[in-house]
């Protein structure tokens, strides 16, 4: 590598040497010690390279051979120089990426975000945003230390926190809070039942239980009590349990008999942005459109496989147009149904059994009124008042 870098840097040259003793004027560049290197022979034909500066040597070497020597192909800096020195625009041009490669290099480009499992990167950086670091930003004016504290401050799921820029990269390293057991100390409390229903199981950690499976409570009734007595004392707790009873619910939905509805015509618009160092250049002439959707989407560019302070951002238009669509009290009732079954088959009802359906038709809408059973946890808060 070494030494092809110097080669370029000199300038050389591929050569041919034509004649019938071609191979004798080897010799003769080796005792004026010229040097030529890559020789390869072919019907007659030496093929070698060599330095430019020592071709203007072999000129005498020429006169006195028969054989012929012709230059191919030049390479190497100097020939590179001499064909783009007149160019003005290629040198500013050149010199201006290189300024603005400079300048580019001083902002934050990248953030990654690294040692987190629980806590979502998005969020750390959504947090990062909310203190005043983002892409695009200067790197000398990001106080790492501070913005580190500023970062858990925000953040009590996170327990450490360090900022490290490399070059247009900002590493974010962070250590989350270990889940701590729940404790059960605080003022003291019972657990009263939420709703009307029948228990069906009690798991206590801490307090009274007042019920039995199989009791029916109502309302209001007290399920844990955090007053435990005992032959030498009363204690105030705070109750913790889960008290699972069977409750019966409902589930109502309505349908119109007339809806307003944005129907597709087909038509679509593009609108394109360029992103450049955070400034937004538009490639489109504004229209006022109404009724329309929008979908945007986005390419970072890359270069070198890393991202560039260039993002296009395209958006699609759809445009709508409205109209009152019609239904029969058939059609709202299948309607309805659907949902019904939709709900029950997407939810994660604990016990579930059906009671009753009841279709019910008004002057502008049907509505579904579904009865059921389900096992849920009635057991509610309720702070035990202590006198001062």
């Amino acid at each position: 590598m070494i030494l092809w870098l110097l080669r370029y840097l000199r300038g050389y040259l591929y050569v041919q040497f034509e004649g019938v003793y071609s191979e004798k004027i080897l010799s003769i560049l080796t005792n004026e010690k010229i040097s030529v290197w890559r020789l390869k022979y072919s019907d007659g034909t030496i093929y070698g390279r060599m330095f430019a500066k020592d071709f203007k040597k072999i000129r005498k070497i020429r006169k006195n051979t028969d054989v012929k020597i012709r230059i191919t192909e030049k390479h190497g800096f100097p020939f590179f120089w001499k064909r783009y020195s007149r160019r003005s625009g290629f040198l500013l041009g050149a010199l201006i990426f290189f300024v603005l490669l400079k300048f580019l290099s001083t902002f934050i480009w990248v953030i990654n975000v690294d040692g987190n499992v629980r806590v979502k990167s998005s969020d750390i950086i959504k947090t990062l945003n909310e203190i005043g670091v983002k892409e695009e930003m200067r790197a000398s004016d990001i106080d790492a230390k501070e913005l580190a504290q500023k970062l858990l401050i925000k953040r009590e799921d996170l327990a450490w926190a360090s900022l490290n820029i490399e070059g247009c990269v900002l590493n974010v390293n962070v250590s989350e809070v270990k889940k701590k057991p729940k404790t059960y100390s605080g003022e003291p409390s019972n657990l009263i039942a939420a709703t009307d229903g029948i228990i069906k199981k009690v798991e206590a950690v801490c307090g009274d239980v007042k019920v039995k499976i199989g009791e029916n409570v109502h309302k209001g009734d007290l399920l844990v009590s955090g007053i435990i007595e005992s032959m030498s004392s009363t204690a105030f707790v705070k109750s913790n349990a889960v008290v699972i009873a069977q409750v019966e619910k409902k589930f109502t939905k309505t349908a119109q008999f007339s809806k307003s509805v944005e129907l597709k015509t087909g038509k679509n618009y593009y609108q394109r942005i360029f992103e450049i160092l955070g400034v937004d250049i538009p490639l489109f002439l504004p229209r006022n459109m109404n009724n329309v959707h929008a979908e945007t989407g986005s390419y970072r560019a890359k270069l070198f496989g890393k991202k560039i302070p260039v993002t296009l951002y395209c958006r699609k238009l759809s445009v709508y147009e409205k109209t009152n669509v019609f239904f029969s009290e058939e059609d709202l009732k299948n309607q309805l149904s659907g949902k019904l079954k939709d709900f029950f088959d997407n939810s994660d009802i604990e016990g579930y059994i059906p009671i009753g359906t009841d279709y019910y038709t008004g002057d502008k809408e049907v509505t579904v009124s579904h009865r059921y059973l389900c096992d849920i946890n009635i057991a509610e808060e309720s702070k035990i008042l202590l006198e001062q």
